[in-house]
């Protein structure tokens, strides 16, 4: 820019500021002012209206007349430091009260509506002069005038000085840029790299020879001022272009400090450029461009070496290594993992006799193997020699890391046709779970290979968990399970039941059925320990029908009043026979199916919904009664009641324990008993040991109660005795 132009641009510089000073203060002060004199007016307008209102409550009939005393009360909050007119309108506008003289003009009104009971019945009116405000208004005014000439004054003289310091130097400095130039240049054209600058508008400012010969570029695309999208898109047509539509700005190495941008791209080529990007002040960018093909190969090549096994290209040792501590960091998270060595058995007679190249194929053909027995989340390696190793993700049970094993020594051990040979081998397991054995990773692989030395030593072919008691346990599980097969026929079963008490009538109403294990050498087994066994191997049909026979049979011998109730397993639901089963325990006991209440959790309403459904319904048409169980602990129970009307929800005893002084179980409580008591349900809580939780349940409206406060679950026997016992504590408790 030239100096005239740029003494012309100082002068309309100066003028705009001053001009902008000398008006923008003393508008932005009016007008602040006059926000702030009207918001007083109006809060003054709401106060006064609120306190007439209160006025006009106690006066509703006559307070129009009541002029003088309307005045007292709205002069409470007039000031003193200006002059005010307010004014009281009735609710047909016509002006009932006026206190205060005529103001000077021009003037500020505020109204506000005077409200009783919800209706409005007038309006208050306040009314000041604008006067003052002018006035201070020209007072800052007259300010700001000569604040703007200063500004003016200062603007014009000082920079005008400066322009002319600044053209002097300039000339000198133009001498010294066109040698410089021409050294820029030299090394632009001589450098091993390419390099291209772009403006703002992403225009090309310049680029050098080495950035031509990199794209193919002709003359035409390398002069100043050629769009980049040209030079882009004649890369794309030579083939030569970015893989992917990845922003520039992402997937790159940013330079906090430099803003410099380091970003890799793969070309249609096959080429690999790396380019470093700065922006420039101005707002273009200028870009490096350097080929790292070979050494991206290189690198490539390096770090798999350095992770893989050459021989079999699994994982090697190291690459286990980093995977193991892995699936170590993800044990916070409640996951584990097993770890399972493998060392092959016989395989030095391969060696010995057909050569180690036979040796070779044969470690391959075990890699391939080996890949077909795990999952996409499991890593196969190769330790060394015969050695190879496996990390398994997500064994939670030692039977899932047992079955790995057992097909992993099953698929290994079939034949070899190797080269016109047949090779026959084996191998022995040994496993080590994480992070039960250790939480360190060297020591779990000492583990495992400890493990597998006590699989070599008791046989081969074989595997080997490393503690003693986790190769008990599944073996403890192995015999638990055919204990439990044969507990039914060996009459180990038994069914006890605990009553179920109806807090209006203060009696017993029924019992629920509860099964017991009496193991002749274990004792007594908890429930929690073999029904989800019992489930899992698929016998709690056999066992489930049982209870359901010898329940009924045993509720046929109490009162026609009293119900029992049985608990039915999600498995029970799967397996097509349960309304037969049903059907078939009252026909044998002649029990009225009145008298039957089947309770479910939501555990059989996750399955498939239409089915579970319709057996619900025939189970209904066989007359039971049908109760959800543990209502509230899980996420659906509210939808499940729209889908099906159960007769009974029963409250998990989770929500009765802090009663009754947690108000957040209270709630609960209070809401199903609500929820019941709507829908036509009745409430069975559980639970119930205190006299604290029987009066609040009782209060908060519940139907029946259960609990050790009443009695445990006892023998059938025990049943009579229970109804009189039951009956008298239901007497002292209510």
């Amino acid at each position: 820019m030239r100096a005239p132009t740029l003494r012309r641009l100082i002068n309309v510089i100066g003028l705009v500021i001053a001009l902008i000073t000398t008006v923008a203060i003393p508008a932005t002060y009016a007008s602040i002012s006059y926000m702030a004199q009207g918001d007083l007016i109006s809060a003054e307008a709401r106060l006064n209206a609120s306190r007439v209102a209160r006025y006009i409550y106690q006066h509703t009939a006559m307070w129009t007349f009541h002029k003088v005393r309307l005045i007292e009360v709205i002069e409470l909050a007039v000031s003193d430091d200006e002059k005010v007119r307010q004014r009281i309108f009735a609710g047909d506008g016509r002006l009932v009260v006026e206190d205060g003289e005529a103001l000077p003009t021009p003037t500020m009104k505020r109204s506000a509506p005077i409200i009783v009971s919800g209706k409005e019945v007038g309006r208050m009116e306040v009314e000041v002069s604008a006067r003052p405000l002018i006035e201070r208004t020209a007072t800052v005014s007259l300010f700001s005038l000569c604040l703007g000439l200063l500004a003016y004054l200062s603007i014009r003289i000082l920079p005008l000085r400066a322009l002319d310091r600044t053209i002097r130097q300039l000339g000198q400095r133009e001498d010294q840029l066109a040698a410089t130039n021409q050294q820029f240049e030299a090394a632009l054209t001589n450098m091993p790299h390419g390099l291209s600058m772009f403006d703002a508008q992403e225009r090309l400012v310049l680029c050098n020879r080495r950035y031509a010969e990199m794209y193919g570029l002709p003359r035409d695309l390398i002069e100043p001022g050629t769009r980049r999208a040209d030079i882009v898109a004649f890369r794309e047509a030579a083939g030569i272009g970015i893989i992917g539509t990845t922003p520039v700005n992402q997937d790159a190495d940013v330079d906090p400090c430099s803003g410099t941008m380091v970003l890799d791209n793969q070309h249609q080529n096959g080429r690999t450029v790396r380019i470093s990007r700065k922006p420039m002040s101005t707002g273009g960018f200028v870009s490096s461009h350097e080929d790292i093909t070979a050494i991206r190969h290189a690198e490539t090549r390096i770090a798999h070496m350095a992770y893989h096994d050459a021989l079999t290209e699994l994982p090697n040792r190291v690459q286990f290594h980093q995977e193991m501590t892995r699936a170590l960091t993800r044990t916070r998270q409640g996951e584990s993992f097993s770890v399972l060595c493998l060392d092959l058995d016989h395989f030095k007679s391969v060696n010995d006799t057909l050569g180690h190249p036979m040796g070779d194929a044969l470690l391959r053909a075990v890699a391939k193997r080996l890949q077909g027995c795990v999952r996409e989340t499991d890593v196969v390696a190769r330790l060394g020699g015969d050695e190879f190793a496996v990390v398994q993700a997500s064994t939670n049970e030692p039977h899932i890391a047992t079955g790995m094993a057992q097909r992993i020594i099953e698929a290994l051990s079939a034949p070899y046709e190797l080269d016109g040979h047949q090779i026959v081998i084996g191998v022995s397991v040994g496993i080590a779970v994480g992070p039960d054995d250790s939480e360190d990773a060297d020591q779990l692989m000492k583990a495992a290979d400890m493990a597998l030395y006590r699989a070599k030593a008791e046989g081969r072919g074989t595997y080997r968990f490393f503690e003693a008691e986790m190769d008990a346990k599944m073996q403890a599980r192995r015999a638990l399970e055919l204990d439990l097969r044969g507990a039914l026929q060996n009459g180990e079963f038994e069914v006890h039941y605990q009553p179920l008490v109806n807090l209006a009538a203060n009696k017993v109403s029924g019992f629920e059925a509860l099964l017991r294990w009496t193991h002749p050498i274990r004792g007594r087994v908890s429930p929690a320990n073999f029904i989800p066994l019992a489930e899992e191997i698929g016998a709690i049909n056999q066992i489930g029908a049982w209870v359901l026979k010898q329940a009924c049979a045993d509720a046929a011998q109490w009162p026609d009043d009293v119900r029992v109730a049985v608990n039915l397993s999600a498995v029970q639901f799967k397996s097509q026979t349960l309304v037969l089963d049903v059907a078939a325990a009252l026909g044998a006991s002649g029990l009225s199916s009145r008298r039957l209440e089947l309770e479910i959790t939501e555990s059989v309403m996750l399955q498939d919904t239409e089915a579970t459904l319709g057996t619900l319904h025939q189970l209904r048409g066989l007359g039971v009664r049908i109760s959800m169980d543990d209502f509230g602990t899980g996420y659906s129970s509210l939808s499940y009641l729209r889908k099906f009307p159960f007769d009974k929800i029963k409250i998990d005893q989770s929500f009765v324990r802090d009663l009754p002084d947690q108000a957040d179980s209270v709630a609960i409580v209070r809401a199903v008993t609500g929820l019941g008591t709507s829908l036509g349900m009745s409430t069975t809580a559980e639970g119930v040991e205190t006299q604290g939780q029987l009066d609040r349940l009782r209060a908060e409206g519940c139907t029946e109660v259960q609990g050790w406060l009443f009695s445990k679950a006892c023998p059938a026997a025990e049943v009579a005795g229970l109804l009189t016992s039951v009956a008298k504590r239901c007497s002292a408790a209510a």
